[in-house]
């Protein structure tokens, strides 16, 4: 069973305990639990320590609303964050997803089965937005090699096939298959000329 590290930003002790209490009912996980009673504080602790999840309140003592959420993730944007909060603001909850956070829960509803599942869930968005920005990345590499090709070789700028030399507009893996060579290094016709006689030579 995979321990998951989570920080508790909240300044109610009640309210703590609670959440404390919702946790330790779920069967399939095991807490780390860290609890930080300001967002100065939770900045502390996220500097020194590998959190995966962050349940946070939106009221605390040096801090309040959605600047509280947005320091946070503009400080740590690929945090898994939930929002646990006592204010029934349907906009505020929308706005909290928009700059990142995982999930929005009012206190009084807060269940064990309900919190377990958006932890759940939120680390397995995470994941997901990581993987995709990844890829993303890759491929921004790859549109950046195929300009430094088009400077080579004739590519098509609409549908990126490459022209081969027997006018076949070819996908690039198709091009690649076509014209990989399990030998890197050729003779052109010219040294084969220059080299022949002495190549002779040296089988007799």
């Amino acid at each position: 069973m995979r321990t998951i590290s989570l920080l508790i930003v909240e300044d109610n002790p009640a309210d703590v305990l609670l959440i404390r209490e919702h946790l330790s009912e779920s069967p399939s996980k095991r807490y780390d639990i860290a609890v930080a009673e300001t967002l100065a504080d939770a900045i502390e602790r996220l500097k020194k320590n590998d959190i995966d999840v962050v349940l946070l309140d939106l009221s605390l003592p040096d801090s309040s609303g959605l600047d509280t959420v947005r320091t946070l993730i503009t400080r740590y944007p690929n945090l898994a964050i939930i929002i646990l909060t006592g204010l029934q603001d349907e906009q505020v909850a929308l706005q909290t997803v928009r700059y990142g956070a995982q999930d929005f829960i009012e206190k009084k509803q807060i269940t064990s089965i309900l919190l377990n599942r958006s932890i759940s869930y939120s680390l397995e968005r995470k994941k997901a937005l990581q993987e995709k920005e990844r890829l993303l990345g890759d491929l921004s590499k790859v549109l950046e090699q195929l300009e430094v090709l088009q400077g080579i070789l004739p590519i098509c700028p609409a549908c990126r096939r490459i022209r081969d030399n027997d006018g076949n507009w070819l996908q690039i893996d198709a091009y690649i298959k076509k014209h990989a060579r399990g030998e890197s290094h050729r003779i052109c016709s010219d040294c084969y000329g220059e080299l022949s006689p002495h190549m002779t030579q040296k089988a007799r």
